[in-house]
């Protein structure tokens, strides 16, 4: 295998040399600074080995003069002071350059300790830029050694092989593996000698085989492999050694094709520092050797390309020449937020180098938006928007509206450095709020949005919990989440429960449960199916008391009940009482009530004239004293079956007084069956109810 180093070495522009650890050398020749009298160097370094991991190098450049070599240049990658600069400017003569990796182990099984060397004269001219190709070349004759599994099986005793080129440079081999040898001046040849001892035969008689050879001739660039194999039934007992030597070849010339990146840069500050931008330009200046032909800038989560399309404050001057301008004013950074931003900067050349750079900024203008100071009220909540601004102007406020609506103003006030701060109210949950920033009565920046808090949900809305108190399958875990009520309580010993949980859940609901209402005849009664928010007051001899409504938090304003049904109306089979008549469809009754209470209602079967509650708006209007509380109802009903999933959101009717009067209990309830507290009704009605929620 092989690696490609790419050491840049090459410039246009300015830079600072690199200091050797005595700081003299890279100080000599003038140091690395720009001159008429000197020449660009660029030089395209390749080192190769047998592995792919990143080496460190040192690289040196010599000067040559009057029969001598100066050392001018010197750069080691694995130390902090003596990194290599990107630009190197060398005056006009005669030089070599030099490039090693690794120290020179004369062998060695490491593959890591591999050494690889390489040189190149060349010529500086002043004024003129010089690109060099220097290879290095690895400097070890890699030798692996396998050992076939007869020799393993065979030689019981043990074995090895010794490869040498001397005394001084040799490596003992005992199991396959792959060894490397430099090569000592002057000898081309390396010798192997194999020695071992096996069991000749079942009466333990040992014999010992010794065999060697030579490889002759070594070139670098090559690689050897020995192959040792053994057969004791071979002709000749010594004859049952058998070595393969293999001379694989691997092409080591390369083609470098060398991109020294740009460089980028401030113009007259620094790039890397953090900028409190409040106005005007900000120029950044790029250099490189080949011409400039693309630029990208990734802000506030866009990318923009000025140079295929116009980029509102971004300004382009010197594209297509070798120093490229890119200015930032106004109109880029008034669409950004305010606050820290980080905005990247790549400029590429058409040799494929590039530049990137993230600028620190920050910026004037609305902040991102913090919930942390967010109240949300039934009359319209408050929250606060905050912003970045600098310096000490007369005015500052904070426009926001919700949608499309009319925008509305709040002064803001200093809460911190370059920070200023603004309460508005009003506000509602759920709710999408367009905000911006307005210095001195001038509009600063890009708007921001933000979307309020939900308001407080019905406990079990998805219906997902469900539990058994004795016979009766209740919509709760226990008794102390009972939020939900049904009329199981009353049928459950007569004909089981009439009200379940159901796999069948609505399409894209990610819950697993629904609630499914099936109205039966209990013996001697008519069972609605039902699900109401409220409890069970018991029985009253055959009678039942159900209480409607529980109290309730309203922390914001619903404007409308929504949930997942599907039901029939059957033909109405059980008349008592006359509400029902037989052979009519059987009424889907929904309704959902804000109240103001001071206690859940209580609705009595053997006194439904009286008792029962039906919140329809002639009910409320009629000034029937049990709907008083009612400050909002949301109801419907209906002898139309409807057998498949659909969404239903019922929207709330004011019918209080004061719409800043804050209601206190929840009414809800769905029944397949709306005579049921009459004892009319069809056994074929029923209903399935997934994912209720109220709608802010």
């Amino acid at each position: 295998m092989r690696r490609l180093l790419n050491i840049v070495l090459c410039a246009c522009a300015l830079a600072l040399a690199s200091c050797v650890g005595d700081g003299k050398v890279n100080d000599l020749q003038g140091g690395n600074t720009p001159s008429e009298d000197k020449g660009v160097l660029t030089i395209n370094v390749g080192t190769r080995s047998e592995s792919d991991t990143v080496r460190d190098y040192i690289l040196s450049i010599y000067k040559n003069e009057g029969g001598k070599s100066t050392l001018v240049r010197k750069y080691d990658s694995s130390k902090e002071d003596m990194q290599k600069p990107q630009y190197i400017w060398l005056l006009a003569g005669n030089y070599t350059a030099k490039v090693e990796c690794g120290e020179a182990v004369a062998a060695t099984f490491n593959e890591s300790e591999q050494y690889l060397y390489g040189e190149k004269d060349f010529d500086i001219t002043a004024g003129e830029t010089k690109t060099v190709d220097l290879v290095a070349v690895m400097q070890n004759i890699p030798v692996e050694v396998v050992f076939d599994q007869t020799i393993i099986d065979g030689f019981h005793e043990g074995y090895n092989v010794e490869v040498k080129a001397d005394d001084n440079v040799k490596l003992t081999y005992t199991e396959s593996k792959k060894g490397y040898f430099i090569m000592p001046k002057g000898v081309t040849s390396l010798s192997w000698h194999f020695v071992g001892t096996f069991e000749y035969d079942d009466n333990g008689e040992l014999v010992n085989v010794d065999k060697s050879g030579t490889l002759a001739d070594v070139e670098l660039k090559k690689g050897y492999k020995l192959s040792f194999k053994f057969s004791k039934d071979a002709i000749g007992l010594f004859g049952g050694i058998s070595v393969t030597v293999d001379e694989s070849i691997e092409e080591r010339e390369d083609h470098f094709a060398f991109n020294p990146d740009p460089e980028l840069k401030g113009d007259g500050f620094d790039i890397g520092a953090s900028c409190n931008y409040a106005g005007g330009d900000r120029r950044y200046v790029a250099t490189s050797p080949a011409e400039f032909c693309a630029v990208s800038i990734v802000a506030g989560g866009k990318e923009y390309n000025p140079v295929e399309e116009s980029v509102a404050g971004v300004t382009l001057s010197g594209l297509n020449t070798t120093k490229l301008y890119v200015t930032l004013s106004d109109d880029f950074f008034n669409a950004l937020s305010g606050g820290a931003q980080v905005i990247e900067l790549c400029v590429t050349d058409t040799s494929g180098g590039e530049a990137r750079k993230d600028l620190p900024y920050h910026l004037q203008g609305v902040n991102g938006y913090d919930n942390a100071n967010e109240v949300l009220a039934w009359a319209g909540g408050t929250t606060s928007l905050s912003a970045t601004v600098f310096g000490t102007p007369s005015s500052v406020q904070i426009t926001y509206r919700k949608g499309e609506g009319e925008w509305l103003s709040s002064d803001a006030t200093s809460s911190g450095a370059n920070r200023y701060t603004a309460t508005v109210g009003g506000i509602e949950a759920n709710t999408t709020y367009e905000y911006n920033l307005v210095v001195n009565g001038k509009t600063v920046g890009t708007s921001l949005a933000f979307t309020t808090r939900d308001g407080n949900q019905i406990p079990n809305g998805g219906l997902e919990d469900w539990s058994t108190s004795g016979k009766v399958a209740v919509p709760f875990h226990t008794a102390d989440n009972a939020f939900w009520c049904t009329g199981n309580w009353g049928a459950a010993d007569y004909v089981g429960n009439i009200t379940n949980s159901s796999s069948d859940v609505r399409p894209g609901s990610k819950g697993r449960k629904s609630a499914y209402l099936d109205s039966t005849y209990a013996v001697i009664k008519f069972a609605a199916g039902n699900l109401y928010v409220g409890s069970w007051g018991g029985m009253d001899g055959l009678q039942a008391k159900v209480y409607f409504g529980q109290p309730f938090i309203y922390n914001a304003k619903p404007k409308a009940i929504r949930f997942w049904a599907k039901w029939k109306c059957g033909t109405i089979n059980r008349e008592q009482t006359g509400k029902g008549k037989k052979g009519d469809p059987d009424l889907c009754k929904i309704f959902c009530c804000m109240c103001n209470w001071e206690s859940p209602w209580m609705v009595h079967s053997g006194k439904a004239e009286a008792t029962t509650f039906s919140p329809s708006d002639a009910n409320i209007k009629s000034g029937d004293a049990r709907y008083n509380g009612v400050l909002y109802s949301a109801y419907m009903d209906t002898t139309e079956s409807k057998e498949d999933w659909h969404l239903v959101e019922i929207p709330f009717v004011f019918y209080g007084t004061d719409p800043n009067e804050v209601p206190n209990h929840l009414v809800l309830t769905f029944t397949c069956s709306g005579y049921g507290d009459f004892f009319d009704g069809s056994e074929d009605s029923w209903m399935y109810i997934d994912d209720i929620e109220l709608v802010y």
